[in-house]
């Protein structure tokens, strides 16, 4: 093969691997309709969250895809998060066990509630929570589970599920990442409680620019959840006489339903592209030495956001920040880390929360200590290699030829 970049060689790929686009005639189409109307008519008529009928057909569109009985649409993932929460009506200092590998959107709505977050450690191959990881963060005081599809990989939702009969807990599934991901013939965000996702750009499908969802099949937690992100407004509430809770204003417009509507129609393939994409690349890793693919779990059928991909670094000679900038030079799309763990952000780790009170961890949580080895040896041992739906196959090969190639020159 010829030299590396980085030694006066030619990159395996000159050039840029082809940006994601997301949306076509069909998205415009419905924008450029409804923003027509609204230069004729009464503006909020087509714009506003209860004006029209786009956020409400949504919702039942969602409901209907996945299979629960409710659905209500939210501004951000966070959103749907903290409307999750906030439906279950923990007491201040209850405890919530979850991943420390994930987005920080994941664990501010538990704060925010008053709520103490607590870090089960993950699975080295799939980077997951697991049943036996969260049994062992159970206490007293642990009243729910968040878990998180990393990546698009479901978490081992069987045995969660059982755990949480067992003891008697909420589960949250954190579906921002894993879009129509499938374990054992479900869709993921069916099995627990309540299932949230982040609609923002760049996820597998988007309401525009941002938004969230929350499904499930608990009609009271529906309701709640409704009201949560409005305010506290007395949907579902017979004779009302005011708003009954409290609540923020964490509503989805029109706009970004209509484009929402849109992009769910397109799931399903973009799911089976990227789980296609995904297995090839597998298939073509498995003579390599130095570097393999996560885990996939068994009856699970992945809609991969991005690849983890292992680097063992005791077979190369540098570590996987040089190996990384050797494979971008060489034209891939890599990162060479994903995410410190949740823990060591400062609004964690210096409890900068609520002024200099460090509420709720001071008076609720501070016995707890955050250590998880296994996580952090995961997140060390692993970069990120980002694909997409519109992939084909020249993409897969010459990945794969970068990896032959980087792998040739630099084993040890």
């Amino acid at each position: 093969m010829d030299k590396l970049v980085i030694d006066g060689g030619k990159p395996v790929r000159k050039k840029p691997f082809p940006p994601r686009i997301m949306f076509d005639e069909k998205e415009v189409k419905v924008i450029t309709e409804m923003m027509k109307k609204a230069t004729k008519e009464n503006t909020a008529k087509y714009l506003d969250r209860y004006a029209g009928n786009q956020v409400d057909t949504y919702e039942k569109e969602f409901a209907k895809f996945f299979g629960t009985k409710f659905a209500t649409a939210v501004s951000s993932g966070t959103a749907a998060v903290h409307s999750a929460i906030a439906a279950l009506e923990f007491e201040p200092g209850d405890r919530i066990i979850t991943t420390p590998i994930t987005d920080p959107g994941t664990v501010m709505p538990i704060l925010f509630q008053g709520l103490i977050p607590v870090f089960a450690d993950v699975d080295f191959d799939t980077l997951n929570l697991t049943a036996k990881t969260i049994e062992e963060k159970i206490d007293k005081k642990t009243r729910g589970i968040i878990v998180v599809h990393l990546a698009g990989v479901p978490c081992e939702m069987d045995k969660i599920m059982e755990l949480a009969q067992k003891y008697n807990l909420k589960v949250i599934e954190d579906c921002s990442q894993s879009h129509a991901s499938i374990y054992k013939n479900k869709y993921v965000g069916t099995f627990g409680d309540m299932g949230v996702f982040s609609l923002m750009s760049g996820k597998h499908m988007t309401s525009g620019g941002q938004g969230g969802m929350v499904i499930t099949d608990n009609e009271e937690y529906y309701w709640k959840a409704k009201r949560f992100a409005d305010r506290g407004k007395p949907f579902g509430i017979e004779n009302p006489k005011g708003n009954v809770s409290i609540g923020l204003n964490y509503r989805m417009t029109e706009i970004e339903a209509s484009i929402g509507r849109v992009q769910l129609k397109k799931i399903k393939k973009i799911a089976e592209k990227r789980f296609k994409i995904v297995e090839e690349l597998r298939r073509g890793f498995k003579n390599l030495r130095a570097f393999s693919l996560w885990k996939r779990p068994e009856e699970s059928k992945p809609n991969y956001w991005f690849c983890f991909i292992k680097v063992d670094t005791e077979k190369l000679k540098y570590d996987k920040y040089k190996i990384a900038e050797i494979l971008s030079k060489e034209g891939l799309p890599v990162g060479a880390h994903y995410v410190i763990p949740m823990y060591e952000n400062p609004f964690i780790k210096e409890k900068k929360t609520f002024g200099t009170s460090g509420y709720p961890f001071i008076p609720y949580g501070e016995d707890l200590e955050y250590n998880c080895p296994v996580a952090e040896k995961a997140l060390n041992a692993h970069i990120t290699l980002y694909i997409h739906e519109g992939w084909g196959k020249k993409e897969i090969e010459d990945t794969i030829k970068i990896f032959e190639k980087v792998e040739k020159h630099c084993l040890k």
